[in-house]
């Protein structure tokens, strides 16, 4: 009488084969869950900055931001003895610091779309399910990775754009210190809002399955859903209030909005708005086939 000997998976290729072979028998311990997350960290931050594009799209963004808020901010130096007192009082060299991040805002958007939207095109998705079957800590992975990748990248461009125009508004004895109020508020909300709409980036690709489709809609929910749902009163203002781009304009200027949104409120919609899409998403690729 013979046995059939139990089926062996074999090993995932690639940076997912450090995630180890796939847990068969009792619960894991809880070391070997730590491990085991380490291990898919460690695997999704291969997959990430082994792209050649993360960091051209990176490189492009940082330079088009930085580029274009110093210009702004220099043209503004070299008018600011021919400005009528009314034009002086109304610059806000807070906010004149992160003029260009609108480009920035886009590059990292897509940097986050792309990170699973080139899984779902090249059908590497399914060896990443196949090597991980946990959908959601697959997700979580991704977010962690790109997430931290976006806000280090956020952080060093907001120090650099504030120091930098700062510096060139010293000149005119306009200019701010780290220490001057709303400051250091200003640069953390940025990058906590560059983090966001990345991961924001990440959570419509699980959920469209398709990078540039991502991006697409982030655009049209990140831009254009500004622009459309202006409003200063009723449900209007409210939606516009609950959007990260008037959350995080409340946040980075000098001044108190007349209808912007509480402080609180901002830094809410800059934490809350990513992560109820990522939620979705959880859900979403848990109950769906690849």
């Amino acid at each position: 009488m013979t046995t059939d000997s139990p089926a062996v998976r074999e090993p995932a290729a690639g940076p997912l084969a450090a995630i180890g072979p796939l847990a068969e028998g009792p619960i894991a311990t809880r070391d070997s869950r730590w491990k085991r997350a380490v291990d898919l960290l460690a695997a999704e931050w291969i997959k990430l900055s082994g792209a050649r594009s993360t960091w051209l799209i990176v490189a492009l963004g940082l330079l088009g931001s930085i580029g274009s808020a110093l210009l702004y901010n220099n043209s503004t130096v070299g008018k600011w003895d021919g400005w009528e007192p009314a034009e002086r009082a109304a610059f806000d060299p807070l906010a004149a610091s992160f003029s260009g991040f609108a480009l920035l805002q886009l590059a990292l958007t897509a940097v986050g779309a792309l990170t699973m939207g080139r899984e779902y095109s090249s059908g590497l998705i399914r060896t990443t399910f196949t090597a991980a079957p946990a959908r959601r800590a697959v997700l979580a992975a991704k977010a962690a990775t790109v997430g931290a990748l976006a806000a280090g990248v956020g952080l060093a461009a907001s120090l650099t754009t504030f120091t930098v125009s700062q510096a060139m508004f010293a000149e005119k004895h306009f200019g701010l210190s780290l220490g001057s109020p709303g400051a250091l508020r200003a640069i953390l909300a940025s990058s906590l809002h560059l983090a966001g709409v990345t991961l924001v980036g990440l959570a419509l690709a699980a959920l469209l399955r398709h990078g540039a489709g991502a991006v697409t809609a982030c655009f049209g929910f990140l831009f254009l859903a500004p622009v459309f749902l202006q409003g200063d009163r009723g449900w209007l203002l409210r939606v516009h209030q609950s959007l990260m781009d008037s959350a995080v304009r409340h946040l980075t200027v000098g001044h108190v909005e007349r209808h912007g949104p509480s402080t609180p409120g901002a830094w809410a919609v800059l934490v809350i708005t990513p992560l109820v899409l990522l939620s979705v998403a959880a859900v979403v690729i848990d109950r769906r086939d690849v």
